[in-house]
This record gives structure tokens, sequence and C-alpha cells, in this order.
């Protein structure tokens, strides 16, 4: 059916637009792009020629991966505002692209000299007092993606230890809640120094443990050595009195570790 003077049918606003027919009925019904009229009884749709610019800028959008929600507001924003609305959407993707590029980095180094793992239960759970410690620490909510932080607060943590005297055990990093994509912990970097200095008192305490090594240092099979420590604390009655850590009492650089080198310990406090 032709459209009334100086309007458009949906089939020619959608070639001229580059959306397709589907693509307009469902922005008609979120309210993103009205036509202009609705023709009643047949509930044929018109468009203004003036709603071209919108709907090619929709079309465009929609080529970006941007949401709806996101697109609506651009579209109905005036163009300086716009603009920023747009160029922040496009920040946020370049740096969810670069935590997902380092992510999958660091999977396909894990694959490619990944040790095999022991089956479901099989890992060697050991058990060691640990005295009281002194330690000076930094403590951040971190995600994932954020984890390298770590080194940079090591790095701090070394040169404080240094003013009095040096390290006085290994470093351990404390995970006091889930960390992954959407979580951020906190995290903790500990490093020991001699009583006299200053820092916080880690209190005396069994705990379980399990070696790293480098080809297992990744997730997810890291993760799996903790399901094991907790497991293993479970199993055996007794109860978890602090936050799972990881202790780096090897010598080897976890960066520049082979794949069967120690790199650390997954441990648990328990009671």
């Amino acid at each position: 059916m032709a459209a009334a003077p100086g309007l458009l049918t949906i089939g020619e606003f959608a070639r001229r637009s580059g959306l397709s027919i589907r693509a307009l009925r469902l922005y008609d019904r979120i309210g993103l792009l009205r036509p202009v009229e609705v023709v009643d009884g047949s509930g044929y749709r018109r468009y203004a020629s003036r709603q071209l610019y919108a709907g090619r800028l929709i079309a465009l959008l929609r080529r970006l991966d941007m949401p709806l929600t996101e697109i609506t507001e651009v579209v109905g924003a005036p163009g300086p505002e716009a603009a920023e609305r747009l160029a922040g959407y496009w920040t946020a993707v370049e740096r969810r692209l670069a935590a997902q590029r380092e992510l999958a980095d660091r999977l396909v180094r894990n694959l490619a000299g990944e040790t095999p793992a022991p089956d479901d239960g099989a890992w060697q759970v050991s058990v060691r007092e640990v005295a009281e410690q002194h330690v000076v620490s930094e403590m951040r909510y971190v995600t994932a993606a954020e984890l390298g932080w770590i080194g940079d607060a090591t790095a701090r943590l070394t040169e404080l230890a240094d003013r009095s005297g040096g390290a006085a055990g290994p470093r351990f990093v404390v995970f006091h809640g889930e960390v992954n994509e959407d979580a951020d912990g906190p995290v903790e970097v500990c490093l020991p120094v001699r009583a006299e200095a200053a820092g916080r008192a880690e209190p005396a305490h069994r705990e379980a443990y399990i070696p790293v090594v480098k080809g297992h240092f990744e997730p997810p099979q890291i993760l799996s050595i903790y399901d094991a420590v907790r497991r293993w604390v479970r199993d055996h009655g007794y109860t978890a009195v602090a936050s799972p850590r990881e202790v780096y009492g090897y010598a080897a650089d976890p960066d520049a570790a082979a794949p069967g080198d120690l790199v650390c310990d997954v441990a648990l406090p328990f009671r």
C-alpha cells in the first residue's frame, strides 16, 4: 500500500535506513523509533523522511553491539551529549576487550604449558603449624582483571620491609572474598617482618596446604586446588578460621617459571 504524501512505508523506510522490518516493529514497541502514523484497522506504519537520520544512526550503533537501552539514550540526547555517551560506551568496551584479551592470552599460555592435573580428589594435602607473624600489608578491592595490583603492592611492601631489616618470611596473599570478573574480594598482600617493625600480628595457626606448580597456577586449575583444600578441611571435621591464601615460599618467579616449577602453596587455616 502506498504511503500518504510525504511519508514512507515501513518497507521503504527499512530499505533506506538499513534496518529490517522486524527491527522497526521492535523499536516501535519499545519506544526507540516510533512511526509518525499507524493506519487504523490495518496497522500499517508510516515514517517521516526526517526519521531516516535516527534510523541510520540506530543501524550504525547496533553494529557497535550497543545495547538498545543505551541506544535509546544516545538517540534521544542532543548532539554533544549523544557524543559523550557514545564515547563513554566505547571506552568501557575497550577496557572490557583489553581485560578479555589479557585473560585469553593467559589461558593460551596456560593451556600450552599445562601440566596434567590429578584426578578430582587426588590432590595431596599437607598440614603445618604456622607461628605468629608480624606483617606489613596492603588490602584492596580488585576484580580478576585487576590482580596485577598484587605485583605493585609487593614492591611497595618489600621497600617498606627493607627499612627494618628485610622480610622475615615468605610473602602471602589472602583472598578475603571471591575474586572473578564480577566480584572484587578484597585481596590482602602480606609480607612478614621482624616483630619490632611496624605492622599487624598474624595469629599462629594450623593450615592445610597444597603445593602449586606453574602449570596449575592459572584458572581454572588453581580454583580446583582451592576447592580441594576446602573439601579436605570439611571432610576431616575441621573448621576454617581464616581466609584462604597463596603462600609464595619457593624460589621460582611465577611469571618466569617452567610448567613443573613450584610457585606457591594454596593454604587454608583451620582448627
